[in-house]
């Protein structure tokens, strides 16, 4: 049995670079922080209040959890069920760098901040997993492949704000509606007397939730450095099924959700 890896050699050379990405970013970001002189005593508050724009880095850990099932309609039965299943359920799993436009607008009562950000996060999220050549178990002879990719290459979130600001710094914890396009394709086909080859394709604009937790800091003349960690969860990226022997039945129904992680620094523009 050959097993195609959960994270190739491309995602491990994504990571590699995500962390020197990362690395660097916070090093170009925290120069200024340390070299700039506090434009807050320690007895009062920078004002954040006001509209907001700025460009982020990051890396994002992101993973897809198929939830594919086997039916027992004739063509499959139990044994493939529980020899199928595990297969198509694999987590399919990648490190990918991330770029984020920001907008959004604070109010500020005292320590106190709300409002509300908008959140276009682009990355090249394209991993796949399965397996080739597995024999079935009720079968001998005959054997299996299957092989699912996940593709995605933006999240578009909506998240309101509160916060608290303490000299120059704010922190803040946020919430809200998401929305990511996912593109899903399923092979699986076997060398069955009437086999099996089926290409099963599905492309979705899911909805889910987004929220972060982050902390900012004013260098002065409306600029402000940030990092934040932000967690997107999409529960429903795929609801399909599939006749791999054309004899007008289900034979696999497919499901997923998607989880993204991602760590970021910013460069903030307040106007």
């Amino acid at each position: 049995m050959k097993r195609l890896t959960s994270i190739p050699k491309r995602a491990i050379a994504t990571m590699r670079f995500s962390q020197r990405t990362i690395v660097f970013s916070f090093v170009i970001l925290a120069v200024p922080a340390l070299s700039t002189t506090s434009y807050a005593s320690p007895n009062t508050t920078a004002n954040w209040q006001g509209w907001y724009g700025g460009l982020a880095l990051g890396g994002a850990y992101s993973a897809a959890n198929p939830d594919g099932t086997v039916e027992h309609n004739g063509y499959m039965d139990a044994v493939d069920t529980a020899q199928v299943d595990p297969v198509l359920q694999r987590k399919i799993e990648d490190l990918d760098v991330t770029g984020s436009a920001l907008l959004g607008y604070d109010f500020q009562s005292g320590h106190i901040t709300y409002g509300i950000e908008g959140d276009l996060t682009v990355m090249d999220y394209s991993e796949s997993e399965g397996a080739s050549g597995i024999e079935y178990d009720n079968n001998a002879g005959r054997f299996f492949t299957t092989k699912t990719t996940v593709e995605t290459n933006f999240l578009l979130s909506l998240r309101p704000k509160v916060g608290y600001a303490t000299g120059n710094f704010q922190f803040y914890v946020s919430a809200g509606p998401s929305v990511g396009r996912f593109k899903t394709t399923v092979h699986y086909s076997d060398t069955n007397v009437n086999g099996a080859n089926e290409n099963f394709t599905d492309t979705t604009m899911a909805f889910g939730v987004s929220s972060s937790i982050g902390a900012g800091y004013q260098i002065g003349d409306g600029w402000a450095l940030r990092g934040d960690y932000v967690f997107n969860y999409y529960p429903d990226i795929l609801d399909g099924r599939s006749d791999v022997d054309n004899d007008g039945d289900t034979d696999i129904n497919f499901g997923s959700d998607f989880k993204s992680h991602n760590v970021r620094f910013a460069l903030i523009k307040h106007f």
